[in-house]
């Protein structure tokens, strides 16, 4: 008798074999008649290196063509990271599980300076993040911030070769390619709140497939899954995408959710932020009130501000 196929579509970078490495682990731990068959997949944002993500259309670019290979029935399942995953999803499909979230921070790379604190004026630190930017810049105005793509490997190269002083990446990327060494700080959400999603993996499949549906949900990790969620609620209710500097942090611990959200411009001059404390149960209400409060402070003049010179 031949084994059921799972076919999962994945992204070709280190980083996204090796997160799907971790979901296949997770699935045969619990289905270990299953025979999987990976779809490594080349996406858009891949291919567009010499540009900055909020020039190109964002990190949805990096989903796409994993979305049209469950849509042709090219695969059954795609791994994702949260962070990429826009809040609007194609209606067809739906986000399964979410595995467990590991460090949602973001960390500083130097091979010269411990933190960003010892950054001398005017050091040269790479990232295409605007969130990011615009949190850096409002800390340390007097640093040059300069765009850098690539997987991560290709980033800390680049790091290494003297192009920058310090380069900010996500911590949990680096601790699954088993790149933990070369971490200077782990960057407190406090200077660097993070994106939406950042450090959880989700898992997306076709609506329809209720199989699918039923026994991947057993890897759903539910206070992964809330928080995530709440920070998602947020960002959708701001309509923003990923090519604007927006983050949204939240921590469920003793069935209480604590979200915090921020909105910036780019070049750092207006940073807006709040948060909300309240019971988990309320978590979509608290993320809807928190987004409509930066919207009335002044986010929804930036949002704007952004949109119209994208469009131009």
């Amino acid at each position: 008798m031949k084994k059921k196929i799972l076919r999962i579509a994945t992204r070709k970078s280190p980083l996204a074999l090796e997160q799907t490495k971790y979901v296949e682990k997770k699935i045969l731990s619990l289905y270990p008649d299953l025979n999987i068959q990976l779809v490594p997949i080349v996406t858009h944002g891949d291919n567009i290196l010499n540009k900055s993500l909020s020039k190109i259309g964002g990190k949805g670019l990096f989903i796409k063509e994993l979305e049209f290979a469950l849509l042709e029935n090219k695969a059954d399942i795609a791994i994702h990271s949260m962070k990429d995953l826009p809040v609007h999803i194609t209606k067809e499909l739906c986000l399964v599980s979410i595995c467990k979230r590991g460090n949602p921070l973001d960390s500083l790379i130097s091979n010269n300076y411990n933190s960003i604190n010892q950054l001398p004026k005017g050091a040269v630190i790479g990232t295409s993040s605007l969130r990011r930017q615009c949190q850096l810049i409002t800390r340390r105005p007097d640093l040059v911030v300069s765009p850098l793509r690539g997987n991560i490997e290709t980033r800390i190269a680049k790091l290494d070769q003297g192009k920058y002083d310090a380069i900010i990446l996500a911590t949990e990327g680096l601790n699954r390619l088993s790149l933990k060494h070369r971490i200077t700080q782990i960057i407190p959400a406090e200077l660097s709140l993070p994106s939406c999603g950042q450090g959880a993996i989700g898992i997306q499949s076709r609506l329809h497939d209720k199989k699918i549906l039923f026994f991947l949900s057993r890897l759903n990790h539910i206070n992964t899954f809330i928080e995530i969620n709440t920070e998602r609620a947020f960002c959708k209710t701001l309509e923003a995408g990923c090519q604007i500097p927006i983050g949204s942090y939240a921590i469920l611990k003793k069935n209480k959710i604590w979200l915090r959200g921020l909105v910036g411009s780019p070049d750092g001059a207006i940073i807006l932020k709040g948060e909300r404390i309240g019971w988990y149960d309320t978590a979509e209400e608290m993320a809807y009130s928190l987004a409509n409060e930066l919207l009335d402070n002044g986010a929804r003049r930036i949002l704007d501000n952004i949109y119209t010179k994208q469009l131009n």
